[in-house]
């Protein structure tokens, strides 16, 4: 397994920072305060960017056909489920989990 490690503070409050975790897998990462979530930036719908959408704290919306995931449970419309990634913070450092 790979782990990407970030800064709380590189991911905005109430929105989203993307990270690659290898050429063919970006990871949008969610921030609520001191909690967050990961899910595969790609939208099951339509292949859109997730970390382009808007967030409300809870669910991110598609930027191309407005298909909505909630970030937390890594499920969308109509529980089509969206790849999600373990997330520890500690502190200031946020680590990712990525299954090789």
């Amino acid at each position: 397994m790979a782990e990407i490690i970030l800064n709380l503070n590189d991911i905005p409050d109430g929105g989203a920072k993307i990270v690659e975790a290898d050429p063919r897998q970006k990871i949008a990462v969610f921030r609520v305060g001191d909690r967050c979530a990961a899910i595969l930036n790609r939208c099951p719908h339509a292949g859109g960017s997730l970390g382009e959408g808007p967030f409300d704290g809870t669910t991110v919306k598609c930027p191309l056909h407005a298909f909505r995931v909630d970030v937390w449970k890594g499920v969308g419309n109509a529980g089509k489920p969206v790849k999600k990634y373990a997330v520890q913070v500690e502190g200031d450092k946020v680590s990712i989990t990525v299954p090789e």
